[in-house]
């Protein structure tokens, strides 16, 4: 853009003119130019356009828009992103807490074969869903599924499965059956097989 110093522009009726620029077509832009001349017309182009004095002023008007902008689309776009990432972490702490409470159960199951071995198994299960802290009812996490009877030397399934706490879920009343994880365990029960 050419700059033109105001004190050579020849003083002309503004208003008069501003309207006729503003609202002229291309045929009627091109009359003003050749009856106000060419350096005037660039003057009036950048007061009208945004440039020269009258753009300080736009300028002006506009200060801090870029703050309230930029406070604006965070909250739009990081709030959002930011619930996921953290929900995700949530799950991911859950699934590694039962597939550690699987492994677990899965362990103390395959070795003992006393009585109480599914006592011990849901003590192993609490405690390696408190260490991811996961708050589960043990006795309602662990699962033991035999094909033919849970008899000595039989194959069983061992299976862990917790309801996920999704941040914000609780205030909203929904429990944690929106997200269930779970982990399976294959084992063979201890001792020789009955026949």
């Amino acid at each position: 853009m050419i700059a033109v110093p105001f004190s050579k522009v020849p003083r002309l009726p503004v208003v008069s003119v501003i309207s006729v620029f503003s609202r002229a077509s291309v045929e009627g832009r091109a009359r003003l130019i050749g009856r106000l001349g060419r350096r005037s017309a660039l003057w009036l182009r950048g007061v009208v356009g945004g440039g020269g004095r009258g753009g300080w002023r736009l300028a002006r008007r506009e200060e801090g828009n870029a703050i309230v902008e930029f406070i604006g689309w965070s909250a739009v776009l990081v709030v959002p992103v930011l619930y996921l990432v953290v929900t995700l972490a949530q799950i991911q702490a859950t699934t590694f807490a039962v597939a550690s409470a699987a492994d677990a159960a899965s362990r103390v199951l395959e070795v003992d074969d006393s009585p109480s071995a599914m006592d011990k198994a849901r003590v192993a299960t609490g405690l390696a869903l408190s260490d991811q802290g996961v708050d589960a009812d043990p006795a309602g996490s662990l699962s033991v599924a035999c094909a033919r009877g849970c008899a000595r030397g039989q194959a069983a399934i061992v299976k862990v499965a917790v309801g996920v706490d999704l941040p914000g879920f609780a205030s909203l009343g929904i429990g944690r059956d929106v997200v269930v994880v779970d982990a399976e365990r294959a084992i063979t029960l201890p001792g020789k097989e009955e026949q």
